[in-house]
């Protein structure tokens, strides 16, 4: 079993509060915690975070997840996930002296299921660390031949775009490279749309369409 942590800071430029907006009803951060939840493979869920909104937003409908007050110095637009992660795991040791295996997960991908998240834990039985990738079956100006002849999509060799959904990676691996990849990286293949993610307000109408219509109630 795991243990998911999921940074989730109060300042947001692209859309205010971002990672509580609203979302087909209710607050992003749920979609990932409901996640969590239903993962057989993770046995607790924390939110590491500076906001007491987030917080008190959390615990109202998950009250079982663990709140971590993330420094303020951890906390800027220039902060880093790893320093946030590397902050919580020191926290969490004190309580799970047998912490080793650790999901990373992203509040702002609302589609990432409790599948997807304990494929990632079954990958760290046999990888120091874990992500997730979609086919891309596209053009790169910087790398591709431009004036080659298009091939059909079915005749192309898609690349692996990493997915933002999230994470997977042993404790120890970790906290000794500050890197969520290191050792032996296994990669996990996510279906579109899943990878799907919040970056700015055209993305939350395109998903706040597709949960309307596609995911059931």
């Amino acid at each position: 079993e795991a243990i998911a942590i999921i940074p989730a800071r109060g300042g947001s430029k692209g859309i205010i509060d971002k990672n509580i907006i609203n979302l087909s009803g209710k607050p992003l951060i749920y979609y990932i915690l409901e996640a969590c939840k239903r993962s057989k493979n993770i046995f607790a869920t924390v939110v590491t975070t500076d906001s007491e909104l987030i917080a008190k937003v959390v615990l109202k409908e998950y009250p079982n997840t663990i709140i971590i007050k993330r420094p303020e110095d951890l906390s800027s637009d220039d902060s880093v996930s790893e320093d946030a992660l590397i902050h919580a795991i020191k926290i969490l040791e004190k309580k799970y002296s047998n912490l080793e295996k650790i999901i990373f997960a992203q509040v702002t991908s609302p589609l990432t299921t409790s599948d997807n998240l304990s494929e990632l834990v079954y990958m760290l039985d046999d990888f120091d660390s874990c992500a997730f990738y979609t086919e891309d079956y596209g053009f790169f100006f910087n790398v591709d031949n431009m004036n080659s002849p298009r091939l059909p999509r079915q005749q192309r060799r898609p690349r692996k775009r990493e997915a933002g959904n999230a994470w997977g990676f042993r404790k120890s691996g970790f906290l000794n490279s500050k890197s969520r990849f290191f050792g032996n990286t296994g990669l996990c293949k996510l279906d579109h749309p899943n990878e799907l993610e919040i970056d700015d307000i055209s993305d939350l109408t395109i998903l706040e369409s597709y949960i309307k219509f596609k995911l059931p109630k």
